[in-house]
């Protein structure tokens, strides 16, 4: 039997379910079908005037559930997506067919920013077997000039937090069928998008009611530093910081890789610096950094510290205690073979919530490094966790 039959007859069972069932046949009144990713490019006027010429149009990856097109009546809560440093929206969404306008998933290709974690048929399998809720999912871009995923407001690299909650939010609730309330809308994301999942949730629980934050970074840290901040740097940030200061251009920069932590770290220290650090006075990349050579030596920038705390989640929550309380829900998870900085940040977050009795949860999972996993934790647990807490 082929895959193609095997779901046929699971969709089938399903209808049979919900003939039997009054109160899920109103629910879902319709025949299971296929879901639809689509991409789209939006306007992004929170990004006009950015210093690094990143575009006022912005592409979006957008997954519709099986019965939207067959059910024009009907409303559905949304999850956004926000991908990792280096990525785009097509880390969860992958559109090789963009003549068509219907993108193929699933996508092979070690390059994270075009990874294609989200298979399609996969969910509509599990949305008919139950297993999960009906969702529309939404995954903006959210990289700039710097590779940076992050959903902050910056002077320098643009007011990206507000492009999400405002350009972002408004041009899905007003182009597709959502349900357009704050208990209807969930936030996700991966590494630097699970730091914006976490930091934008904490904030706004006003338009999004759920977080889960997958292996997500800087939450109990700032920068490569553990949480009380180094006042020295050992050798290998040394030589970062050396070429981080005596870069000219961005042609410069090495590719990220994770096999190079010294490349790596190079281009996250420029990107966190023009979100959290931003200094329009200093070009060419408009950034002051949390060490400046002074007199051929390393000082720490205690105005940069500072900035950077001002944006890192454990900072915040005493300010924001309030808001994580009202939410439906906040998962946090990293994998058993994560990096061990990642590790500690994570944990040391989750270790201030629970000292303030804030309900969450921080699951470790087998296996797991920081992205050998995700597809599977989507699959499991994401949508699952959403399916749960969100209301339909």
């Amino acid at each position: 039997m082929t895959n193609q039959q095997t779901l046929g007859l699971v969709r089938a069972f399903f209808l049979l379910v919900l003939s039997a069932s009054p109160v899920l046949g109103q629910q879902l009144a319709i025949e299971i079908g296929e879901g639809r990713f689509i991409e789209v490019t939006i306007p992004a006027p929170s990004l006009a005037g950015n210093l690094l010429g990143d575009p006022t149009e912005q592409p979006v990856s957008i997954y519709l559930p099986p019965s939207y097109h067959a059910s024009p009546n009907r409303r559905y809560p949304v999850v956004y997506l926000l991908h990792g440093f280096t990525g785009t929206n097509r880390t969860w969404m992958v559109n090789s067919q963009p003549e068509s306008g219907e993108p193929s998933l699933g996508s092979t290709s070690r390059d994270y920013s075009h990874r294609g974690y989200l298979d399609g048929s996969s969910l509509d399998a599990q949305i008919a077997e139950g297993r999960i809720r009906e969702l529309i999912v939404v995954a903006p871009n959210t990289r700039n000039a710097y590779k940076s995923p992050l959903t902050v407001n910056s002077v320098v690299a643009g007011n990206w937090e507000d492009y999400l909650l405002k350009d972002v939010i408004t041009y899905v609730d007003g182009n597709y069928r959502t349900l357009a309330n704050a208990r209807n809308r969930g936030l996700s994301g991966h590494s630097g998008g699970g730091y914006s999942a976490v930091y934008v949730g904490m904030r706004h629980p006003d338009v999004f009611s759920a977080v889960y934050a997958l292996s997500a970074a800087n939450l109990g840290n700032i920068g490569p530093f553990p949480i009380d901040a180094m006042d020295e740097l050992d050798p290998q940030l040394e030589r970062v910081f050396e070429r981080l200061v005596n870069l000219t251009s961005l042609q410069q920069l090495p590719k990220v890789t994770l096999e190079s932590p010294e490349d790596f770290w190079l281009n996250a220290l420029l990107a966190g610096a023009a979100s959290f650090s931003p200094n329009p006075n200093r070009p060419p990349f408009y950034a002051d950094y949390l060490f400046e050579k002074r007199d051929g030596k390393f000082i720490k920038n205690e105005a940069a510290f500072e900035q950077r705390a001002a944006k890192t989640p454990i900072y915040l929550i005493d300010t924001n205690k309030q808001n994580l309380l009202s939410l439906r829900g906040l998962f946090l998870d990293y994998g058993q073979h994560e990096n061990p900085l990642l590790q500690t940040s994570i944990s040391r977050f989750s270790k201030a919530l629970a000292e303030r009795s804030i309900p969450h949860t921080l699951e470790i999972y087998a296996g797991g490094d920081h992205d050998n996993m995700i597809r599977e934790r989507l699959e499991t647990r994401v949508f699952a966790f959403f399916s749960d807490r969100l209301a339909f």
